[in-house]
C-alpha cells in the first residue's frame, strides 16, 4: 500500500482536514518533472511553500489538541477536589462521569500520539523523495524547519501522569474508600537500603504504541514519581573486566550470575548514587542496593571505601535495627570484594526515560516502561581513543553529562530501536498474576522478550570482538514488531465507551457484545494490498515504510530507494542481508486471495525445557539415522548386483546431483523399486533371449 493510502486508512476521522497533505506534495513533484524542461526553480518554491504550510498545520493543530486536553484534565482535577471536600455532593455518580471523561480524554490522547507520528513519517518521506528525484537539496534546511516545529518530540508525560493519578483517585472513589484521596499519597521517596525479591517479564514497545501502552497500564497502575521536582531519566553505569566475565556468566545463564552497577537518578550526577547488585537465583531474581555519596564513589571502587562514619550515623538514628546495620555492612564489604577480587571496572552505561507505575504501599506488581533508551561505552581497555572516554583514576566519563549522545561516534554509542517494558511480580505462592498484565502480554501491543537484559545487549552491540558469545534475541531486532491490533473482550461489561470513531484504547473494543467474541479472534487478510479487516469492527490497516524509524535522530536522505515499492519497515539493528537478497512475492500484483487467520493466544515468558525432550531429540536422530543407513546399504546393494561391465552404472554414481523439486523424487523412487523387481525376478527366472537370426544369444542372469 502507498503512504498517501495508508495516512487515508489510519487517519482519525475528525481530523481529515489537518493531516499532511501527501498526495498534494507529491503532486507538485510529479507535475514539475512532466512538464517541458523539468523540475524548476517555481516548481521547486511552491513546494517549499506547501509544505512548510503543511508543517506549520501540523504543528498547531497537534498544540491546540494538547492544551484542550489539558484544560479537559484540569476540569476533572477541580471536580475531583470539589468531591473530595464536600461529602454531600454524589460521590459515586461523580466518580462515575469522570471516568467516562478520563476514558474519553485516553482515548483522544493515543489518537494525537498517532496523528504526530503519522504525519512526522509523511514529512520525512516526501523530503527524501524531493531529494531523489529533484537536483534540489532540501534536507538541511528543512531539519532547521522541523526543530523549530518540534511536533514529533512531544510525549506527553505530564498529561499521562495527571490521567494517571485522576484514574486512581476515581478507582479508590468507585471502591468505596472512607478517606478522601489525596494526590500526595502516591509520591514515594526512597529509602537509603532496598532489597527485592521480583520475578519480572520483559518485553519491547514499538515506538507507535508507546502511548497507548502507558495509557493501558495507568487504568490499573498509578504513575510512580521518585523523586518529586526531578526529570525522569536514569543514568545506570555497569561494571565488569576486560574479560566480561560478568556478561559471559550472565549469557549462559549460569547459577548465582549476577550484575553490580551505579545508578543516578536525573541528567546531571546527584549527590547520592546507589550501588546495586542484581543476583539470579533460578526464576527469580535478588536486587540488593545502597545508597553513598559521589564523592566517595571512587574509594568504593578501590576497596578503600571505609563504613565507619556510615555505621555510627546509622547506630544513632533510633529506627535502625541491629540486623539492618549487619546486613548493610555485609552487603557492602561483598560488593567491594567481588569489585576488587573481579577487578571489575566501569564498562558500559545505560541512559533512559522511565515512567514507572505501582500501587503505593503494593509491590506485588510494579512496572517500569523505559523509552529513548541509549547504551554508551564507559571502558578504557586501552583504544587508540580512550582519552575520549572515562580516565583510569574517576568512575565516570564526564564528556557526556549534557546527555547529548548524538556526537558520540556510532562505535561508542547505540540507540536501541524499541521502548523497554518490564512487569515485576511479587506474588505469593498460589496468587495468580492479573488479568490485565495477561491481556497486555498478549496484545499486539507488545513482544516478549524473555530473559532480555539491557547490559548483555549493550555489550553485544558495543564490544563485537570481546563479546564470546551472542544472545539469543540479538538476530530479532531486525524484526518488525509492529503488528496488527486484535480483539479482546472488554474487561467491564457494563462500561460505556467514549464517544469517538476509533476503537477503545486499552486492547478493548466496547461496540462489540460479549456474545459474539470468541476466544480466538478472526482476522481477514487481503494478500494484495496488506490490509487487515477485523470482522465486526470496522478496518485495522497495518502499514509498512521504507524508511527506518522515524525519530529526531533519522537522517532524511538514504541511498537509493524504488519510487512506489514499499518496503517493509525494519528498525535498526544488527546488518543483515535481507535488503540484498530481498524475495519477490510469487503472487501477482493484481491475484487476490482471502483466507481466515486465527489468532491463538501467544506464549510469553521464558520455557523451561525438560530433559525429557533431549532424549526426544535423539531417539527422532536415530530413527532418521536408521532410515539414511538402510536407504545407504539398499544403494550399495544395488551397484554391486551389477555387471562387473557394467560402465553404465559407475558414470552414474559419478555424475549424481541432488534433485530439489517435488516431482523427480517420487519417479526416482519408483524406477527404484521398478529396477529391484526386475532385478530379482531375473536372478529367480534366468531365460535365454535369441536374437533375430538365430545366432546371437544374449543371457541376462547378471
Amino acid at each position: 500500500m502507498k503512504f498517501g493510502s495508508q495516512i487515508k486508512a489510519t487517519l482519525h476521522l475528525e481530523w481529515k482536514n489537518y493531516y499532511v497533505d501527501y498526495d498534494g506534495l507529491k503532486k507538485i513533484l510529479k507535475q514539475g518533472e512532466e512538464r517541458e524542461g523539468g523540475y524548476t526553480d517555481k516548481d521547486e518554491t511552491a513546494f517549499f511553500e506547501k509544505l512548510d504550510k503543511e508543517l506549520e498545520k501540523v504543528y498547531t493543530f497537534q498544540n491546540t489538541k494538547y492544551e484542550e486536553i489539558k484544560n479537559r484534565v484540569q476540569s476533572c482535577e477541580k471536580i475531583v477536589e470539589s468531591v473530595s471536600k464536600d461529602r454531600s455532593l454524589n460521590a459515586h455518580q461523580t466518580y462515575s462521569d469522570i471516568k467516562r471523561q478520563i476514558n474519553s480524554i485516553t482515548e483522544e490522547l493515543n489518537e494525537l500520539a498517532k496523528y504526530a507520528r503519522l504525519n512526522y513519517t509523511g514529512i520525512i518521506k516526501i523530503i527524501k523523495k524531493h531529494d531523489r528525484r529533484t537536483r534540489y537539496f532540501l534536507r538541511p534546511m528543512f531539519s532547521v524547519r522541523l526543530n523549530a516545529c518540534p511536533f514529533y518530540k512531544e510525549t506527553f508525560e505530564p498529561v499521562i501522569v495527571n490521567l494517571s493519578r485522576l484514574y486512581h483517585i476515581v478507582q479508590r472513589g468507585l471502591g468505596g474508600d472512607e478517606i478522601p484521596p489525596n494526590f500526595s499519597n502516591i509520591i514515594p521517596l526512597f529509602p537509603s537500603q532496598e532489597k527485592f525479591f521480583r520475578q519480572s517479564r520483559k518485553f519491547w514497545v514499538h515506538p507507535d504504541n508507546v502511548v497507548e501502552v502507558e495509557t493501558t497500564i495507568l487504568r490499573h497502575l498509578p504513575v510512580l514519581i521518585y523523586k518529586p521536582g526531578t526529570d525522569s531519566s536514569v543514568h545506570s553505569i555497569y561494571f565488569d573486566n576486560d574479560s566480561f566475565e560478568l556478561y559471559q556468566d550472565k549469557v549462559d545463564r549460569k547459577p548465582g550470575d549476577q550484575l553490580i552497577r551505579l545508578r543516578w537518578y536525573g541528567k546531571v550526577p546527584s549527590n547520592d548514587i546507589f550501588v546495586e547488585r542484581k543476583v539470579r537465583q533460578g526464576d527469580d531474581e535478588i536486587k540488593e542496593r545502597f545508597a553513598i555519596k559521589e564523592k566517595y564513589t571512587n574509594a568504593l571502587l578501590k576497596g578503600e571505601y571505609s563504613l565507619d562514619k556510615r555505621l555510627e550515623k546509622m547506630k544513632e538514628h533510633p529506627g535502625t535495627t541491629e540486623e539492618e546495620i549487619q546486613n548493610f555492612q555485609t552487603l557492602v564489604k561483598e560488593i567491594q570484594n567481588t569489585i576488587v577480587e573481579k577487578k571489575l571496572q566501569p564498562v558500559l552505561r545505560t541512559y533512559y526515560n522511565r515512567m514507572a507505575f505501582q500501587i503505593p504501599g503494593d509491590s506485588s506488581v510494579r512496572v517500569s516502561f523505559d523509552t529513548q533508551f541509549y547504551m554508551i561505552r564507559e571502558d578504557n581497555f586501552g583504544d587508540s581513543d580512550d582519552s575520549n572516554r572515562r580516565r583510569n583514576e574517576d568512575w565516570r566519563r564526564r564528556d557526556i553529562d549534557d546527555d547529548n549522545f548524538n556526537k558520540l561516534p556510532p562505535s561508542e554509542c547505540v540507540k536501541f530501536p524499541y521502548a523497554v517494558l518490564e512487569v515485576k511480580l511479587n506474588l505469593s505462592e498460589n496468587e495468580l498474576e492479573p488479568d490485565w498484565v495477561q491481556e497486555l502480554a498478549s496484545s499486539h501491543l507488545v513482544e516478549a522478550a524473555p530473559q532480555f537484559s539491557k547490559y548483555v545487549h549493550g555489550v553485544a552491540t558495543l564490544f563485537t570482538s570481546q563479546a564470546q558469545s551472542l544472545p539469543y534475541w540479538l538476530p530479532n531486532i531486525d524484526k518488525d514488531i509492529l503488528k496488527p491490533p486484535t480483539l479482546r473482550q472488554p474487561s467491564e461489561a457494563n462500561e460505556e465507551p467514549a464517544a469517538s470513531s476509533s476503537s477503545m484504547p486499552s486492547m478493548i473494543t466496547p461496540s462489540l457484545p460479549k456474545d459474539i467474541i470468541s476466544e480466538e479472534t478472526t482476522v481477514e487478510i487481503n494478500d494484495d494490498s496488506s490490509d487487515i479487516v477485523i470482522n465486526k469492527k470496522g478496518k485495522a490497516v497495518v502499514y509498512t515504510t521504507d524508511d527506518e524509524d522515524h525519530d529526531e535522530n533519522t537522517p532524511l536522505l538514504e541511498g537509493e530507494e524504488c519510487e512506489e515499492e514499499v518496503i517493509q519497515h525494519r528498525p535498526i539493528g544488527l546488518r543483515t542481508f535481507s535488503k540484498i537478497f530481498r524475495k519477490k512475492s510469487s503472487i501477482p500484483d493484481r491475484e487476490t486471495s482471502s483466507r481466515i487467520m486465527f489468532l491463538p493466544p501467544k506464549v510469553t515468558g521464558p520455557i523451561q525445557v525438560e530433559p525429557k525432550v533431549y532424549f526426544a531429540n535423539e531417539r527422532t536422530f536415530f530413527s532418521w539415522l536408521r532410515f539414511c543407513v538402510l536407504l545407504g546399504s539398499l544403494a550399495l546393494g544395488l551397484f554391486n548386483s551389477a555387471a562387473a561391465d557394467n560402465k553404465l552404472a559407475i558414470y552414474c554414481a559419478v555424475s549424481y546431483t541432488s534433485i530439489n523439486d517435488l516431482i523427480a523424487p517420487g519417479v526416482v523412487c519408483a524406477a527404484i523399486f521398478i529396477a529391484t523387481g526386475l532385478n530379482f525376478y531375473l536372478k529367480l527366472a534366468p531365460r535365454v533371449v535369441e536374437g533375430n537370426d538365430g545366432n546371437n544369444k544374449l543371457i541376462l542372469q547378471e
